[in-house]
């Protein structure tokens, strides 16, 4: 049975095919699977290779403890030869990164960890495994040193590997169960994969080193996902609106993620992501519309009058203030559209000081991000519109 918010392709399909997408996904599975356990057993012979019952921890840092963003210059110095050759002592066998492990201390030793997490997994999340291919191609392109065009060019199928049938991505992969399985736009990360798929299958700077072949692999793959895209972004009484933090990954229906994420539309993950499809240079007529839709979205649920600050304690609030704004809120409840929050208890709040103490700190309730698209909307609009 499906909601009013399923997509109409997926019902079509199962009606359809009512087996192909769930070969499909039986496939996906075992090679997520079997990718799984070959990292995993290389892991394991490092131990044994070492002489290690433990592995050794890896360094913690937020991000990555190196600048991507580097001007060019920096990557023909020696430092950034040095971060290159550890970042490529990281990477799994199966060909991603971890998260908010340090990149920049030294190169990782036999039989030390992947990563942070106890249970390491290659993911998308904050930014991993594509900040990682973004900082090597430039190195490539910079020193000309083989070792890092074969590094990217492994990241980016591991990337393609990843995509669900349907065209979305999960968080993590191989997969580790729970939410990190929904596609996840949360954090950006699929707009993230996104636009290192687009730069690899039209071979742009800094990845016009990759094979003809994996140039090929990438367009197939960017079109699935720009569909995925089309067919996640929630309808609401037969209007267009925006899309969910999380997608459930055979529904495509938006879906809770943490206890405190809520089923919603999410106005910063959205943001982002029109961002990057604004930045497309040939849009098809449905990706237009899509565009359209959420910028009237963000223009309609808009306000004024509030602010999203600290206190004199250092502790979130929301007050009004007049003048501020906009904003919107970070979750926006399907159907009426008000800005809603979450607790870790699980309960869902239309005020945020509802809510504890914690929770009002530790997450960004509201944002202004939508305000770019806004902004930006006239110029797109003149070049791509009659």
């Amino acid at each position: 049975m499906f909601s009013r918010f399923a997509p109409v392709w997926f019902a079509s399909l199962c009606i359809l095919a009512p087996w192909s997408l769930a070969d499909a996904l039986s496939d996906y599975r075992a090679l997520s699977q079997s990718l799984a356990q070959q990292d995993q057993a290389a892991f394991a012979q490092e131990l044994r290779q070492a002489g290690l019952q433990e592995p050794l921890p890896a360094p913690h840092t937020n991000r990555f403890g190196f600048d991507p963003d580097a001007p060019d210059e920096f990557f023909r110095t020696p430092e950034a030869l040095r971060i290159g050759d550890i970042i490529l002592s990281y990477q799994t066998p199966s060909g991603g990164w971890s998260k908010r492990t340090d990149m920049s201390v030294k190169p990782r030793q036999s039989g030390q960890m992947l990563g942070v997490e106890e249970h390491y997994i290659p993911t998308f999340d904050n930014g991993a495994t594509t900040t990682q291919i973004w900082y090597l191609a430039r190195l490539y392109q910079a020193t000309g040193e083989p070792r890092f065009a074969q590094s990217v060019e492994r990241a980016v199928d591991f990337i393609i590997l990843a995509q669900y049938p349907g065209g979305g991505w999960p968080q993590n992969f191989p997969l580790t169960g729970g939410y990190h399985d929904y596609i996840t736009y949360n954090d950006e990360a699929m707009g993230k994969l996104l636009e290192v798929i687009d730069a690899a299958a039209h071979q742009r700077e800094p990845l016009q080193f990759v094979s003809d072949t994996l140039a090929q692999r990438a367009q197939d793959s960017f079109a699935q996902g720009v569909q995925a895209v089309l067919d996640t972004q929630v309808i609401v009484d037969g209007k267009r609106t925006i899309w969910g933090a999380q997608h459930h990954h055979e529904t495509l229906e938006p879906i809770n993620a943490r206890k405190f994420e809520p089923v919603a539309l999410a106005t910063a993950e959205s943001a982002e992501l029109v961002k990057l499809l604004m930045s497309l240079e040939n849009p098809g007529e449905p990706l237009k519309q899509a565009i359209v839709a959420a910028h009237d979205w963000f223009k309609a649920n808009r306000f004024y009058g509030y602010s999203w600050e600290k206190d004199n304690d250092g502790h979130n609030v929301f007050i009004e203030q007049e003048g501020a704004g906009p904003l919107w809120g970070r979750f926006c409840e399907i159907g009426t559209n008000k800005p809603v929050v979450g607790d870790r208890d699980g309960s869902v709040h239309y005020d945020v000081m509802e809510i504890s103490q914690e929770r009002r700190d530790g997450y960004a309730w509201y944002t202004d991000k939508p305000q770019k698209i806004l902004d930006a909307f006239a110029a797109w609009e003149k070049h791509h519109r009659p």
